[in-house]
């Protein structure tokens, strides 16, 4: 419904009278979640008309800026996927295999052969209506990727046969209602699968006395006092005696109420940990000379996972704490002037600093940057790194919770490898270190084989990346052309191989060239061409270099620029 882009009609806040209309409407499609934390009181909601590629007209409504429901034709209020990460339990799931995504990106419906069953029997795939609201997830992910209709009962599911449309997918992870707010995107949250235990394949026929029986040993111990109490039997001594124990356990809990939990972080901790963490992700982005003032302001004081007071701490100055992390061998600092210090140098091969674990934050992992963004986003196969790997991945500045594309794993251990100089000169295997040994023990193996070891160990995962791989991709192509008369206009061509939003590249021609700009479609060809009015060949050359990051050897044409000199005459 939303995979291509959709025309926005109109867009107006929610006045109150109808924000209780739609609170009602809420309530009563949702009976089971508060209203409250579907749409919270003080919250700013936009009424959204669209007209989807499709020629259907429908209504979104975005709470803060973030779509959270629409409608389809008959007024039906459907929740959108930041709805369903928020309150996971508004709709019942159907499960599917990891493989099938990419399937539902390309804008498959999600068939029957690819449904995890729920049960055996009739109850295989629920019991539901047709139509019913369902989301799907993922077998190693109960985080939901896409909302859709049933497109029959759950009975005649069953009576399919295997063959046929299971649900018929409205919204999808990576669609453009997904991506309607740049700024507030979000990737699918990781949360696992709970394990299979052995509580869950009872033995057969004992499931119903193993839950009758824990009730029935409760009424015989409840029965026992009763027998007790009532023969002749003096109980003045054994409640004199109970009461006291009562006591000892109040004291005793009231003791352990009283004393709170170790495991909060000190000060000198929390500020240790964000010192490494500010070094190891941004150590190479350091523009040295640092004043160490603004080194803690910009970059300590954001890594802190709570908040941190110097005069709590036993430095009680920030200089005491950088003295005795440079008699560490971290920093270099030389004092300028009295009172005014700069850090000269950084060592980020110190071992302490190459050992530090640090996480993903959830802003990197939403991936919302406030820019407009310049490039097409894609599906991509990630590898997550895990707890397990967290040890081997820092030693290569990666984060615990990042997301690694699948073909970048195995460049990942070749370095690594390389780096460490562990591979045997006689068998061509690599020799495991410290780190490898932690994860496949202590044996040579192949490179192929630590890869496919590592990646058994990370968490698979998908992600929504913007499309800036230039490998096997044609070159861009520069070239003048002569309109109507003597006017020059510049020609670029294959822009939309590099995934550039082609609407955002001529807003940005417009603005720094001040010159005409518009999207040419060559006959008998599918491809597209930019047209620029005049010799535009250096803007779109810098513009290209530096705000898209393109390779310059990826561009040609750059001979054809101006020379920018005026000849005397």
């Amino acid at each position: 419904m939303f995979s291509k882009a959709y025309r926005l009609k109109s867009s107006a806040a929610l006045k109150g009278s109808e924000a209780k209309k739609l609170r009602a409407r809420l309530e009563l499609a949702f009976p089971h979640i508060s209203v409250e934390n579907l749409l919270p009181a003080k919250s700013n909601v936009t009424h959204l008309k669209i007209l989807t590629h499709g020629g259907v007209p429908s209504i979104v409504y975005c709470v803060d800026k973030q779509p959270k429901f629409f409608e389809l034709d008959g007024g039906q209020l459907v929740p959108t996927l930041y709805t369903l990460w928020s309150t996971p339990e508004i709709l019942p799931y159907f499960t599917t295999h990891e493989g099938v995504l990419p399937k539902l990106t390309n804008g498959a419906d999600l068939m029957l052969p690819g449904v995890v069953p729920l049960g055996v029997g009739l109850s295989m795939y629920g019991h539901f209506k047709k139509g019913q609201l369902v989301g799907i997830n993922l077998t190693n992910n109960s985080s939901a990727v896409a909302v859709g209709q049933l497109a029959r009962a759950s009975d005649e599911l069953y009576m399919c046969g295997g063959h046929g449309v299971a649900v018929k997918i409205l919204h999808l992870f990576g669609d453009k209602l997904w991506a309607h707010e740049p700024s507030l995107l979000q990737q699918i949250p990781m949360v696992k699968t709970k394990p299979l235990t052995t509580d869950d394949f009872p033995a057969l026929g004992a499931s119903d006395h193993q839950r009758k029986t824990p009730k029935a040993e409760q009424s015989d111990h409840t029965d026992v006092p009763q027998a007790v109490t009532e023969d002749a039997v003096p109980t003045y001594g054994l409640e004199s005696s109970t009461a006291a124990l009562s006591l000892k356990e109040d004291s005793e809990v009231d003791a352990n109420r009283a004393t709170p939990p170790s495991d909060e972080p000190t000060q000198e901790t929390l500020l240790k940990n964000a010192f490494l963490a500010a070094l190891k992700n941004n150590g190479k982005k350091l523009q040295l000379p640092l004043l160490t003032s603004n080194f803690y302001r910009l970059y300590v004081v954001p890594e802190a996972t709570g908040q941190i007071d110097l005069k709590k701490t036993r430095y009680k100055k920030l200089s005491n704490f950088l003295g005795e992390m440079v008699d560490q061998g971290f920093l270099v600092v030389r004092e300028e002037t009295k009172g005014i210090d700069k850090i000269l140098s950084v060592d980020l091969e110190h071992p302490e600093l190459v050992n530090f674990i640090t996480d993903v934050k959830i802003s990197d992992c939403s991936g919302g940057a406030a820019e407009t963004p310049l490039f097409h986003s894609e599906l991509k196969e990630m590898y997550i790194v895990s707890d397990v790997t967290a040890a081997f991945f820092t030693k290569l500045n990666y984060k615990r919770g990042e997301g690694i594309p699948v073909g970048q794993v195995k460049k990942i251990v070749r370095e690594y490898v390389s780096k460490h100089g562990l591979v045997n000169p006689q068998t061509k295997l690599v020799k495991p270190d410290e780190v490898l040994q932690e994860l496949y023990g202590n044996r040579e193996a192949s490179l192929s084989e630590i890869t496919s070891i590592i990646t058994s160990k990370m968490e698979h995962s998908y992600q929504m990346c913007s499309g800036k791989d230039t490998s096997g991709k044609p070159q861009i192509q520069m070239s003048l052309a002569t309109r109507s008369g003597n006017k020059k206009v510049t020609l670029v061509s294959n822009i939309e191989a590099y995934g550039i939003i082609m609407a955002e590249l001529i807003k940005l021609c417009k603005q720094g060239a001040a010159a005409s700009t518009t999207i040419v479609k060559l006959p008998h060809q599918k491809h597209e061409q930019l047209q620029v009015q005049g010799n535009q060949v250096r803007f779109i050359y810098t513009l290209l270099t530096e705000t898209y990051k393109v390779p310059p050897k990826c561009i040609l044409g750059l001979e054809l620029a101006k020379d920018g000199k005026k000849k005397k005459k």
